[in-house]
């Protein structure tokens, strides 16, 4: 399947020399990881969102702002997540979006940015850093697209997992304090419950209905990210005789973190 990757190109642009590495700044750390996996040796990556960082509102510093404008390629997640990016991006020489061709999904009108989050919409996203790279270092074609390939069978290899991991919880309904799985829920067949109402804090009926969906579906825990107070996590867990349980959607080491939370996921629903 061909995928297109859309690049922004401003100001000249010089090739890299054989001894030169590319500079290449992504925004977080899983589209960072997918980066360092096809890149290799080949780019210095520099990583702008840190751990326990909102990525939807983060600020660059004056520093990363100075790195960025002297990046050989920046890539973003895309589909909405960087939308303070559109204030950088005519400094940067060029922009690859890795949600090119991902079918999304829309809430409310506005596409949800969490595709890292599915090891399939993840395979897009390496070939799509893959096609990137290559077009400005086409010397190192053969190294990206074997790391791409290699990469892509771990992403793989993580899907038959979760696949299996899952496979028993079909339809089952899992609750979590953002609504940041709905590309894992849809590739594995699961119903995401939210506590967050609409980007805003739960009021009562909310509340009054996720305790009801937690006592009628025997829910074990409710998942909550490290990036979100879990106050209000923690007063449905006790009213309704759940644990809280955190799982981080922008952890380091993708593949052995996605295990993990596919792991409490399924043991959050009893599978």
């Amino acid at each position: 399947m061909v995928l297109a990757v859309s690049l922004i190109l401003s100001g000249c642009i010089e090739q890299p020399s054989k001894s030169d590495k590319l500079l290449v700044v992504a925004t977080i750390q899983p589209v960072g990881e997918f980066v360092r996996a096809v890149g290799g040796d080949r780019v210095d990556l520099m990583v702008l969102v840190p751990p326990g960082a909102e990525p939807h509102t983060f600020e660059p510093s004056p520093a990363q702002m100075k790195r960025i404008e002297n990046a050989d390629l920046y890539v973003k997640n895309g589909a909405g997540l960087e939308l303070w990016l559109e204030r950088f991006s005519s400094k940067s020489r060029r922009v690859v979006d890795s949600s090119e061709g991902v079918d999304l999904i829309y809430l409310n009108g506005t596409p949800d940015p969490h595709i890292w989050l599915s090891p399939r919409c993840a395979m897009i996203q390496v070939e799509n850093i893959c096609r990137a790279l290559v077009e400005i270092d086409p010397e190192g074609k053969e190294i990206y697209e074997n790391n791409r390939d290699a990469y892509i069978k771990e992403l793989r290899g993580l899907d038959e997992y979760l696949r299996s991991r899952l496979s028993g919880a079909g339809g089952r309904i899992f609750v979590v304090d953002h609504p940041a799985w709905s590309y894992l829920a849809r590739d594995y067949g699961l119903v995401q419950v939210a506590i967050e109402e609409g980007e805003r804090e739960p009021g009562p009926r909310r509340i009054g209905y996720i305790v009801k969906t937690v006592k009628d579906n025997n829910i074990k825990a409710i998942l909550v990210e490290p990036e979100f107070n879990p106050k209000m996590a923690e007063v449905i867990a006790s009213e309704a005789g759940c644990r809280v349980v955190e799982i981080d959607p922008l952890a380091g080491d993708y593949i052995n973190n996605m295990r993990a939370v596919g792991d409490l996921i399924a043991e959050s629903i009893g599978v």
